[in-house]
């Protein structure tokens, strides 16, 4: 470990006995020490004071990382006030810095005896990024760009990834190929970076880019260089790599091959480097569940995501990552530019907050913050101002924050990664990105805990902490998946259920049924799509009602009674064996077909007379319960209809109604979003609220409505409940029924509360 790690540091810092106040999940001492106040409470401001006071804090535990965007041409210039902008990074609240050491467009800030260097620069620029950092008590990250690299694709255009036409590809940067000699040039600048400059971590963005592009948008994920094709021929004669792509088989197979040489085998060479100089490098990757394969995964000390996309600012990214178990997770805000526009740092300040709800680390990041000329000083005078409103909250309450925190469990979505490999294989990776995305939204609006539960973690001992797990179009499931949730519903478990779930197996072969059909109480028959089909037969898009439900008259579609709803995509005929029926099929008029002039209007054709069976089933499995939909219901959420954003958390409170835990504005609001974390010793409850409006508002602040949590006393007893930020005020506490009520009048922006264990 670098000596300036932090717990070296702790050893012989004259100020390490602050940090006998810290917590034991907020640091290493315990709970029990002079850190709590008299009336039993944290107290707060020596928390923070034994923070600051502790010396440089480890990439891998801050919550305050500063990344240095630096992707500059040719033409640049150097006139930056380097120490000027580490002490403005400092200002801000930052505890780290994220310095670059290759930039996408393929150059060298350090001088280098391998790589391309920047033309303009005439010192060390990294290096002295590195020294100043130190002096100024922070921690150092190399970012390093690994596939994009302008530079490289123009002195060697065969080191470019292309398609089949031989084409190089880019994203906005030419993208380079890992099977040509780049690989050895990467690993060249790996050793002489980590033999050179002592930091603790190493960055890898645009790792895998193939793959992430591939199941974000479907661009094609291969390679069609002489390197790859060479490289194939070498480990597979006689099956030409060109030709293979015609099958499936052979396209799983090539896929399979790309990525264990891209993203394994590649990472595996870039650790044995990196750390023959640095044994405790930490390793992260730019990237988290919905890009990588589990084996990745394990291999760094932590990843970050970018946040994904949610229109009222839920960090669902967030949510995917602490699913998969690993601590330290990160995400990054990123701001506009520093010099283009007036803009509030209560936007970016909320999308922090937004991160440290779900106990996510940030990382602050900017278009070219430090760079020659900018401000008439080489560093934005207006973006470090905006990082330092953007911490206001985060540095007030990180020191509550940490690994050990335990989310309480009410509501689990399963994160199926074998489901996500069918769907790369049937070519709709974008679909299962959908899901997932539709769930954990609609889910956190039902205001009970939400955790995504990966496909590795789905055993009994997990299970049992769930009320409710939720399957969304999880169309892959095995036999011991499905005998694990059979029995959690038969012991009293509540499952939600959609599509075509578990129509294949372990191997990914078809099932003649659902694999869960008796806990469903229906039996799969086919699945309908002419409707979602166009006359070419192409799928329709997500917003076009290719079918529409109705209530069967059953309490769960109270809200759905008045008339039919619509719903996009394809659709499962099924047979009710013990389930009730609670809403039906209504087939609209016509099959839209626009060649043959056979169309309603400019928008689907309406239900017409003719219904389809079952659409959705309730069903009492043991001591627990299934709701059953045949149609992609969370994939659907993409076009955000409001029935799914209103029935769906319905369904959730109305199927399981005494959670441990809930948060609920009074009245709704999807931009009041709470979440519940236990301290390690069980002594304390961290309640942490937001209100999101900023972001839709361009930086208006509304107060939220009135913010009631409620906690299950017999599974939760709190005896005290206290707003520790953005003020201390003490909350009563009311019981009715076995439950505790805690009440927030009109919060703002963001709060943290504690609730006392008794």
């Amino acid at each position: 470990m670098s000596k300036y790690d932090r717990r070296n540091f702790l050893k012989t810092s004259t100020q390490a006995s602050l940090m006998a106040l810290l917590p034991r999940h907020f640091n290493e001492s315990s709970v029990s020490n002079p850190g709590d106040s008299s009336d039993g409470y944290p107290d707060l401001a020596a928390l923070r004071l034994a923070r600051q006071q502790a010396g440089i804090v480890s990439p891998e535990k801050t919550y305050r990382m500063m990344e240095w965007e630096f992707h500059v041409p040719p033409e640049a210039n150097f006139q930056i006030d380097v120490e000027g902008a580490v002490k403005a990074a400092r200002d801000a609240g930052a505890e780290c810095l994220m310095i670059y050491s290759q930039s996408h467009w393929g150059y060298a800030l350090y001088p280098s005896d391998s790589a391309i260097r920047q033309p303009k620069l005439d010192y060390d620029l990294f290096g002295r990024e590195v020294e100043l950092a130190r002096q100024h008590g922070m921690s150092l990250t190399a970012y390093y760009s690994l596939q994009f690299n302008n530079q490289c694709v123009l002195a060697h255009p065969d080191w470019a990834w292309v398609n089949e036409a031989g084409e190089p590809q880019t994203m906005r940067w030419y993208i380079t190929c890992l099977d040509s000699p780049y690989r050895q040039y990467v690993l060249s600048m790996m050793d002489e970076i980590f033999a050179r400059y002592d930091v603790q971590e190493i960055f890898l963005d645009i790792f895998g880019i193939q793959f992430e592009l591939y199941r974000s948008s479907g661009r094609n994920p291969f390679c069609f260089c002489k390197y790859t094709e060479q490289a194939w021929d070498r480990e597979h004669p006689g099956d030409p790599y060109r030709q293979g792509f015609q099958t499936r088989e052979g396209w799983e197979k090539r896929f399979n091959w790309h990525q264990q040489r891209t993203l394994t085998n590649m990472l595996d060479e870039i650790i044995a480097v990196a750390r023959k100089h640095r044994p405790d490098l930490l390793i992260s990757l730019n990237g988290g569940p919905e890009s990588f394969p589990n084996d990745i995964m394990e291999k760094v000390s932590f990843i970050y995501a970018e946040p994904l996309p949610c229109p009222t600012g839920i960090a669902l990214g967030s949510i995917l990552m602490r699913g998969w178990g690993r601590p330290y997770f990160q995400a990054g805000i990123f701001t506009r530019y520093g010099y283009a526009d007036i803009y509030p740092g209560s936007i970016p300040r909320v999308q922090a907050d937004a991160l440290i709800v779900q106990n996510a680390r940030t990382f602050f990041v900017g278009n070219a913050p430090v760079v020659g000329g900018i401000d008439g000083q080489g560093f934005s005078k207006r973006w470090f101002a905006v990082a330092k409103e953007t911490w206001e909250d985060v540095k007030n309450v990180d020191c509550l924050l940490g690994p050990d925190l335990q989310p309480l469990s009410s509501v689990a979505m399963l994160y199926s990664e074998s489901t996500r490999n069918e769907l790369d294989a049937q070519k709709r990776p974008v679909d299962f990105r959908h899901s997932t995305l539709g769930a954990l939204e609609t889910l956190t609006y039902a205001g009970r805990p939400v955790e995504s539960l990966a496909e590795f973690r789905l055993e009994k001992k997990v299970l049992e902490q769930f009320q409710l797990l939720v399957l969304p179009e999880v169309e892959v499931l095995s036999a011991a998946e499905a005998e694990t949730i059979r029995n959690w519903v038969s012991g009293g478990g509540t499952l939600l259920a959609s599509y075509k779930c578990g129509l294949l197996d372990e191997n990914c072969q078809p099932r003649s049924n659902f694999a869960l059909a008796d806990v469903l109480g229906v039996d799969y028959i086919s699945e309908e799509r002419k409707y979602s089909q166009d006359e070419k037969g192409n799928p329709r898009a997500a917003d076009f009602t290719s079918t529409y439900l109705e209530s069967a008259g059953h309490p769960l579609a109270r809200m759905l009674s008045v008339s039919t709803v619509g719903m996009g995509g394809s659709f499962l005929r099924l047979r009710r064996t013990h389930a009730e029926e609670v809403m039906r099929y209504r087939l609209p008029l016509m099959v839209e077909d626009v060649t043959h002039h056979h169309w309603f209007n400019w928008g689907p054709p309406p239900p017409g007379s003719e219904t389809a069976g079952t659409a959705v089933a309730f069903n009492k499995f043991g001591k627990g319960q299934s709701l059953y939909l045949g149609v992609p219901i969370f994939w659907a959420m993409q076009a955000r209809p409001f029935w799914i954003l209103d029935w769906i958390p319905a369904l959730v409170r109305e199927l399981a109604p005494n959670p441990i835990a809930e948060l609920r504005s009074v009245p709704f609001s999807e931009f009041v979003h709470g979440t519940f974390f236990l301290d390690s010793d069980k002594r304390f409850v961290l309640v942490q609220v937001l209100n999101t409006i900023e972001l839709v508002t361009q930086g208006e602040i509304r107060p939220a409505p009135r913010v009631e949590i409620h906690l299950d006393s017999r599974r939760l007893n709190v005896s005290g409940a206290r707003i520790v930020w953005p003020e201390t005020k003490d909350l009563p506490l009311k019981m009715a029924d076995g439950r505790i009520e805690v009440v927030l009048e009109n919060p703002s922006r963001y709060a943290a509360l504690l609730l006392r264990v008794a």
